[in-house]
């Protein structure tokens, strides 16, 4: 798209004075589309604004959009060197199991030491004290301190190592009980002089007649002022055992001098 070039042609033009000839000139003009036209477009792209990704100089908005696009699409495709690991939680402690544990309420029985069993020789009471040797005409006869422990731990789990210095463990039988009673004499600073013993043995003989007979033991040899049987609450025979009790005037005990097991139940008897 170039200039052309001039022309020159004679051109008559009517003349009112005279009718000579002129010569005029007559000169094209550039091109519109041409090079410096006012539409001459150029072959370069104008810059693009920015935030527009598809008019960038040499496509670089292309490759971008196709990378993130390969992002979106397979998400499962990405991969890391090393696997992300979280903190496993602690469970906490929400339960206890209790069934290795021995119930305190637990009925059990008194234990009874054997002689044949004993490691240590017997601890020989005091001199003074009236049941201090085995007597067989009275029917009591003195055991060893340890014999005491196990009965007052038994009857009295928290406090039965105090009470051992204010106790003494005997074994009462006679001809009219038909069974022999394991228990302790308990004398405790300002309370009164007790007799404690086991009544399991209370269910196979005479309960009247063997009451008596220890009441009579009781006050008579070992200058006691009161009698305590110890029963247990799981006996198939405890309701006809504390009848017969508080038919001859037994009661239960309500407030002893140390707490007492809950597995068994004490009855009292004044001397």
């Amino acid at each position: 798209m170039g200039l052309s070039p001039s022309t020159t042609s004679p051109v008559c033009l009517p003349c009112a004075i005279s009718r000579a000839p002129t010569t005029c000139t007559t000169t094209p003009l550039p091109s519109l589309a041409g090079p410096g036209g006012a539409f001459d477009v150029p072959k370069a792209k104008c810059p693009p604004d920015r935030g527009s990704s598809d008019c960038v100089t040499g496509s670089p908005a292309s490759i971008f959009s196709t990378y993130n696009h390969s992002i979106s699409s397979s998400p499962d495709s990405l991969s890391f060197s090393k696997p992300i690991s979280y903190p496993k939680p602690q469970v906490p402690i929400t339960s206890i199991d209790y069934s290795n544990f021995t119930r305190s309420s637990s009925p059990r029985a008194i234990p009874s030491r054997n002689n044949s069993d004993l490691s240590t020789p017997p601890l020989t009471p005091d001199g003074g004290s009236e049941y201090s040797r085995s007597d067989s005409s009275t029917g009591i006869h003195s055991k060893c301190e340890n014999d005491a422990l196990d009965f007052l731990m038994t009857v009295f789990p928290h406090q039965g190592l105090s009470a051992l210095p204010h106790a003494k463990s005997v074994s009462i039988s006679a001809p009219n009980m038909g069974a022999s009673f394991e228990g302790v004499v308990l004398e405790l600073p300002a309370k009164p002089k007790t007799l404690y013993v086991d009544g399991k043995s209370a269910e196979s003989v005479s309960l009247r007649e063997s009451v008596v007979a220890l009441l009579d033991l009781a006050d008579e040899k070992l200058e006691c002022n009161a009698l305590i049987i110890v029963l247990e609450r799981s006996s198939p025979n405890l309701g006809d055992l504390l009848h017969s009790l508080m038919y001859v005037g037994g009661t239960v005990v309500t407030k002893p001098p140390f707490k007492v097991d809950p597995a068994f139940i004490l009855v009292g008897l004044e001397i």
